[in-house]
C-alpha cells in the first residue's frame, strides 16, 4: 500500500510539474508588432506576447552570440563566464557549473535542443536530443537568390573568404527549403516525442542572423516607402566625429566592403524584417503544436533573442556594439498563472536561468549571478533592476567598453577613459553624448561607482 502511494504521489508531481520551451532567435532586436514595430508583421510572436508578459526593457550581457549565450545559459555575466569571443568554451572559466538545461535533466525532465543553442557546443550538457540545423541551406538560397536579383554584386575574395557585399535577398525558394522549417520540423517532433513527460526543450531559430534571406512573400508585406531610417541616413546626416574609434565598428555584416547608399539601406532594413516575419512563421507552427498536443496551459514558454541588432544607427549594420540597439532584446514569458500584461522595469538576460528555476519551483544553484523575475511577473507594479550591464570588446580596436543603462540614462565607458552619456528621455537616438557637461557631473560618478561594484562583484577571482 506505502509503495502505491508514493508511485502515485510520485506519478502526480511528475505529472503537475511545468514543461519549459525556450525559444532563442539569432540576431532577434525588438523589431516585431508586439514591441510597437508598425511595419513588419509578427503574428506568432504577437499572440505569445498577447498571454504573456513581455518586458520592455531587456538586455543582454554582450552583443555577441557565444559570450551572450554563455552568459543566459549558465546564469553569469560575462566577466565569470570568461567567454568574450566566438570560440571560447564556457568550460575555460566553469569547469563544473551545471548549465541551464542540464539543471532540468538533473531534476527529472526530458530536454533536448533543436537548432542553435549553444553557439560552442558543451560537452558537459547531455540532453536526451541534440538536433543541430543545416546553416549550408541558406547561404546556398543566397548565392541563388543574389545570381537571380541582383547580379551586379559579385562574391569578392578576403582573408574570411568570399562574400556578398549586399547580404540580403529575396529567394523563390519555399519556406521549406529554408533551415528554420527544418529547425521547426524537429521542435514538433521532440515535442511529439516528450509529451507525456515533463520536458525542457530550447530551439534556436537562426533568422533574422545575416544573410537576410526569406521567401519573397515575406519581402513583399513590407511596404519599403513606409519605413523609417535612422538619423544617419536622413538629410543632414549624423556628425560621428565625436564618438570614440571602438564605438563604430567595421561593417562586415551586412555592407562587407562598401559602405551603403540610403536606398540600400532601406533594401537591408526590409530585408532583416521580411527574415523576422519568416523566422516568426516558424515560431507559429512550433506554438501550435504546443497548443494542438494540449500542453500550452502547462508550459513555460520563453522568447528571447541571443542579442540586439544596430539597423543603420550611427551607419552601424552589426552587433558588438554598446549602443541601445545592439544589446535591447526583446523578452516574452508565458507561464500558469502568470497574467498577461507588459513590465517596463529593467531585467537582464542572466536573470532567465534563476527565473525558470522559480516557475518550475527547482532548487536555483549556488553559482547564479542573475536575479529571478519572478516578483515581476507576479505582480505588475514590482519594480526591476536598477540598472542593466553589458560587456564589449570592441572587435577593431580590441578595447574592453561596458555600458550602463538605468531607466533614463545609457553610460558607456571604454578601456582608456572615453565616456559616453545619453539621456533616453529626450534622446532615445543616442545623438548627444553628455557626459562632459556640469550638470552631469554627480551623475558620472554615481554610474562609475555602479560599473567598478558590479565588476568587483561578478568577476572570477
Amino acid at each position: 500500500m506505502r509503495f502505491i502511494l508514493l508511485f502515485v504521489l510520485g506519478y502526480t508531481l511528475q505529472a503537475a510539474a511545468p514543461n519549459v520551451l525556450f525559444i532563442i532567435v539569432d540576431d532577434l532586436t525588438t523589431t516585431s508588432g508586439c514591441y510597437g514595430h508598425q511595419s513588419v508583421r509578427t503574428p506568432g510572436m504577437d499572440a505569445l506576447a498577447a498571454r504573456g508578459v513581455r518586458f520592455d526593457r531587456a538586455y543582454t550581457q554582450f552583443a555577441l552570440c557565444n559570450p551572450s549565450r554563455c552568459s543566459f545559459l549558465t546564469g553569469c555575466y560575462p566577466e565569470k563566464t570568461g567567454v568574450t569571443d566566438l570560440t571560447t568554451s564556457l568550460r575555460k572559466a566553469l569547469p563544473d557549473e551545471v548549465t541551464l538545461p542540464q539543471h532540468f535533466k538533473d531534476h527529472g525532465y526530458a530536454t533536448g535542443r533543436v537548432g542553435k543553442v549553444f553557439h560552442v557546443p558543451d560537452p558537459k550538457t547531455k540532453l536526451d536530443v541534440e538536433l543541430g540545423s543545416a546553416l549550408h541551406r541558406d547561404n546556398e538560397i543566397l548565392t541563388e537568390a543574389k545570381t537571380a536579383n541582383d547580379p551586379d554584386d559579385k562574391p569578392r575574395t578576403k582573408t574570411k573568404g568570399d562574400g556578398y557585399n549586399r547580404t540580403y535577398a529575396a529567394s523563390a525558394r519555399p519556406a521549406a527549403d529554408f533551415t528554420d522549417d527544418a529547425i521547426a520540423d524537429n521542435a514538433i517532433a521532440t515535442l511529439e516525442q516528450f509529451k507525456a513527460k515533463p520536458f525542457f526543450l530550447a530551439v534556436g531559430f537562426i533568422r533574422p542572423h545575416t544573410p537576410f534571406v526569406a521567401p519573397k512573400s515575406f519581402f513583399e508585406t513590407i511596404d519599403k516607402t513606409k519605413l523609417t531610417l535612422p538619423p544617419f541616413y536622413r538629410d543632414g546626416g549624423e556628425d560621428l566625429t565625436q564618438l570614440p574609434k571602438a564605438s563604430l565598428r567595421p561593417n562586415n555584416n551586412v555592407f562587407r566592403y562598401a559602405a551603403p547608399t540610403r536606398d540600400e539601406a532601406r533594401d537591408a532594413l526590409q530585408a532583416y524584417l521580411a527574415s523576422t516575419s519568416f523566422v516568426d512563421s516558424q515560431i507559429a507552427r512550433v506554438l501550435e503544436k504546443l497548443r494542438v498536443l494540449h500542453l500550452a496551459e502547462n508550459t513555460i514558454v520563453v522568447l528571447t533573442g541571443d542579442h540586439g541588432y544596430q539597423l543603420g544607427e550611427h551607419g552601424l549594420w552589426a552587433k558588438q556594439t554598446l549602443f541601445e540597439g545592439a544589446n535591447h532584446v526583446p523578452l516574452i514569458i508565458t507561464a500558469p498563472g502568470v497574467k498577461p500584461g507588459a513590465r517596463s522595469g529593467l531585467a537582464e538576460q542572466v536573470d532567465i536561468y534563476p527565473t525558470l528555476c522559480d516557475l518550475a519551483g527547482l532548487p536555483k544553484p549556488k553559482h547564479l549571478q542573475g536575479r529571478s523575475l519572478k516578483p515581476m511577473l507576479d505582480d505588475p507594479a514590482a519594480k526591476g533592476k536598477q540598472v542593466a550591464i553589458s560587456t564589449m570588446i570592441a572587435p577593431h580596436t580590441q578595447q574592453t567598453g561596458h555600458s550602463l543603462r538605468t531607466d533614463a540614462f545609457r553610460y558607456i565607458a571604454w578601456a582608456g577613459g572615453e565616456e559616453l552619456l545619453y539621456d533616453l528621455r529626450t534622446d532615445a537616438d543616442e545623438l548627444h553624448n553628455v557626459a562632459k557637461q556640469p550638470a552631469q557631473a554627480e551623475r558620472m560618478t554615481r554610474m562609475r561607482e555602479r560599473l567598478a561594484a558590479h565588476l568587483k562583484a561578478v568577476s572570477n577571482p
